[in-house]
């Protein structure tokens, strides 16, 4: 047990909206997109499958780093997307660059490129690495045409939830809410020869209204670090490992060791085939229950729309509509665990400061719009299997199936 210190209120006076809002800031995606040509959607052509010969004579493919192709090969060796240098096509996404694989350090240049990602209108180019993929992270992909390229250098999220008022039973009574803010900062830079360092800065808030039978603080927060190493080669392996130390707690708490949170996680993946990878790993999720949490499962590309992350504890099938103007649109569906936990004042938060953990499913279905370093989404959802335990005298209880709309960006 780490002994008792005094947290004062006034170093984080700001609610996370405000944080993020006194930096002017946006955030870009990952990629610079695929050209589509045939089929139609929203009144524009939809990306040809791989072997549509109506198209070949007239509409050559388009890699995901803007190489035009028509051999259809996709630059495929070995199961996996050769870097390609750019070429016609990459003049529709000037903005983007492919960055050199040869790492350049922790470069003065990086204090320019924040204020220019700050900036949502900067013409700042971005760079862009290809070869790299994260199976729960958040690129996008064109189905057996290959995923969005990894973003170089820094990116923006930020991210709304509201879960409306439901029942709840067992410890208590009445009914609670739950509003979810989540934003971040990363930085990614290679610093070795298929190393990446991946830095995320998280400023995350909950706000709850209920239930009746428990006084509960109004609004916790999360200031936490994850620290991950990329590995990935020209072979089909790639790899992420990560610690993820945090501090959770409310404005007002006496910090213990139930403020903090230290998560870890390895994983690895294996391409077999254009259409196939396989993901294996685990999580350590530190909460009042310590979890061991399999990060594994299948990744599916039937064809060039489809993408399917048969995954746990996040699941995602996408399908890439097409491209309206210089905008990308897919469609997706995820399925996803979550499990938190947070230092929680109960009553008078002298008295007693317990920590509490929520857990439930997450079903939703979604819209994301991608236009050069911009991306967009949309959800509506549905949660269940909620379940609240805390560590101390505090009883637990149960909240009822509910709702969910969720909406963020990417800068």
């Amino acid at each position: 047990m780490m002994p008792d210190f005094h947290y004062n209120a006034d170093m984080m006076s700001v609610t996370p909206l405000l944080f993020w809002l006194s930096l002017l800031g946006t955030g870009p995606d990952l990629s610079p997109s695929i050209q589509p040509t045939s089929g139609a959607v929203f009144g524009q052509p939809l990306l040809a499958t791989a072997y549509d010969e109506s198209v070949r004579s007239v509409a050559p493919q388009v890699d995901t780093f803007g190489r035009q192709d028509n051999d259809f090969s996709m630059h495929r060796r070995d199961g996996l997307i050769r870097a390609q240098s750019p070429g016609p096509g990459f003049d529709e996404a000037p903005e983007f660059i492919l960055a050199d694989p040869c790492p350049r350090g922790i470069h003065r240049d990086l204090a320019y490129e924040l204020l220019d990602t700050f900036n949502p209108m900067s013409k700042a180019t971005v760079r862009v690495l290809p070869g790299y993929y994260d199976p729960f992270g958040w690129q996008a992909s064109y189905g057996t045409n290959g995923y969005q390229s990894w973003r170089l250098g820094w990116s923006l999220f930020h991210e709304v939830a509201v879960l409306p008022m439901a029942p709840v039973s067992g410890g208590t009574t009445g009914q609670m809410q739950i509003t979810e803010w989540n934003s971040n900062l990363k930085l990614s830079e290679l610093i070795a020869p298929g190393v990446l360092l991946n830095i995320t800065g998280y400023f995350n808030a909950r706000y709850w209204d209920g239930p009746g039978g428990i006084d509960l603080g109004g609004q916790v927060d999360q200031l936490s670090t994850d620290l991950e190493l990329g590995f990935f080669n020209d072979g089909p392996w790639s790899a992420q490992v990560a610690f993820h130390p945090q501090i959770v707690d409310g404005y007002e708490s006496r910090l213990n060791s139930y403020a903090f949170n230290f998560d870890g996680r390895a994983i690895a993946t294996y391409m077999a085939s254009p259409e196939w990878s396989f993901v294996g790993g685990v999580g350590i999720w530190d909460r009042v229950d310590l979890m061991v949490v399999p990060h594994a499962g299948v990744i599916w590309t039937p064809d060039t729309h489809w993408e399917l992350r048969l995954l746990y504890p996040k699941s995602r099938i996408s399908y890439f509509l097409g491209r309206k103007g210089k905008t990308d649109f897919w469609v997706y569906g995820t399925a996803e665990y979550c499990a938190e936990a947070w230092q929680a004042d109960i009553g008078d938060p002298t008295v007693v400061a317990d920590r509490i953990q929520l857990t439930d499913d997450r079903v939703s279905l979604g819209l994301r719009w991608d236009s050069g370093r911009h991306s967009i989404f949309i959800e509506g959802g549905y949660v269940f299997n909620r379940q609240v335990k805390f560590a101390g005298p505090t009883p637990n209880f149960d909240i009822s199936n509910t709702g969910m709309i969720r909406a963020g960006f990417r800068f």
